[in-house]
């Protein structure tokens, strides 16, 4: 497990090779990200000045920086392109998660944003949607017939063929979803007879992680192998993300990764 000591205003910044602490820097409408001394993008607006803005994840790439964020109403995507300008998106409430494949962010609600206020945007409803980061093009991708039962979708994950969403029923079902990067389809539902609150992927394997457990499975989400994370690590954390192939637990001063790829 690797640990890397947090700074005052620092967030871990999710990466397909690995990611890496970013320090940042809020200013009036202005958000600066630092790799250690180098500035990887400054961002104007007027929500970054509220007081109830937070930055919720980060994902790089090597031409995009990639902010999920929030103020005291809405979440928000910011997409930072080294060559092109800074593209932001309007999301409404809930939107909890996303991964980035190429020039597409895949985005999943909450049960706060699906069933949230009136004033809520309609795309909230949708539980998992595509967005076309340079056109704005916002496409939804679970049908009808999933929607009617769907409370919640809780974690979303991509290996190299497709995205996986774990989701809960108004039965109390716990099940996942996959949709095929390929076909544009969402198949093989699968209902899960364990507890997960999370996953991840290295390679074509995907991982479901719960408490201080990580758990490699396969692609009916059976248990092939266990990883068991230092308890007092788990203990000592306060919240926990997941991105590409690492689990990051952070506590109130260091960031501890658990590589998957390199175990």
């Amino acid at each position: 497990m690797l640990k890397i000591k947090k700074q005052a205003q620092s967030i871990y910044a999710f990466k397909e090779t690995g990611g890496e602490v970013l320090n940042f820097q809020i200013e009036k409408n202005c958000l600066k990200l630092f790799s250690g001394e180098e500035i990887l993008c400054e961002i104007n607006d007027e929500i970054i000045s509220n007081r109830y803005f937070r930055i919720n994840k980060v994902i790089l790439s090597d031409e995009k920086i990639c902010i999920l964020c929030n103020d005291d109403t809405y979440n928000y995507l910011f997409i930072s392109c080294m060559t092109r300008e800074t593209f932001k998106y309007k999301l409404g409430e809930g939107a909890i998660d996303f991964v980035l494949v190429n020039d597409e962010a895949y985005i999943i609600y909450s049960e706060e944003g699906m069933f949230g206020s009136e004033e809520n945007l309609p795309i909230a409803e949708l539980g998992l949607i595509k967005i076309d980061i340079f056109t704005g093009e916002i496409t939804g991708l679970l049908d009808d017939t999933i929607l009617e039962t769907l409370i919640d979708v809780e974690s979303i994950s991509c290996n190299n063929k497709t995205i996986r969403i774990l989701c809960y029923e108004d039965n109390g079902d716990d099940f996942t979803l996959d949709y095929d990067l390929t076909s544009k389809k969402v198949r093989n539902k699968v209902v899960i007879n364990y507890t997960v609150d999370g996953l991840v992927s290295v390679g074509d394997n995907f991982y479901a992680c719960y408490r201080n457990r990580i758990y490699k499975v396969n692609e009916s989400m059976e248990i092939t192998e266990e990883i068991i994370i230092d308890k007092k690590v788990y203990d000592e954390a306060y919240a926990i993300s997941t991105g590409y192939s690492e689990v990051v637990l952070e506590s109130e001063n260091e960031f501890n990764i658990v590589q998957l790829s390199k175990l």
